[in-house]
């Protein structure tokens, strides 16, 4: 019964993890503004509840400290990627318009 609850919490949290990156990826493709200060703000805020609720979990037993790193880590190092490969886009794009 415990693991089904542990394997329940970390499918919701790689779930959220997912989602967070969906949106994302929805706001860069609407917005293509990497400087704007809202996107900053999106990330800095979904990356703070995201980390609360991994840190739950973990209080809770649901995950190990190692998992819950991996999740918080993994999460912020795909979101700089992304941020990074928009930037590039936006600059090779900016370049083609000049």
């Amino acid at each position: 019964m415990e693991n089904l609850k542990a394997q329940t919490g970390l499918a919701i949290l790689k779930a959220d993890g997912d989602k967070i990156r969906q949106d994302l990826l929805g706001q860069f493709d609407d917005l293509c503004l990497m400087q704007c200060p809202i996107i900053e703000e999106i990330i800095d805020t979904q990356m703070l509840v995201y980390s609360n609720k991994v840190d739950f979990a973990k209080r809770c037993g649901l995950i190990s400290n190692q998992v819950a790193q991996e999740l918080v880590n993994d999460l912020g190092l795909e979101i700089e990627a992304l941020y990074q490969a928009i930037t590039k886009k936006q600059a090779a794009h900016s370049k083609q318009r000049d």
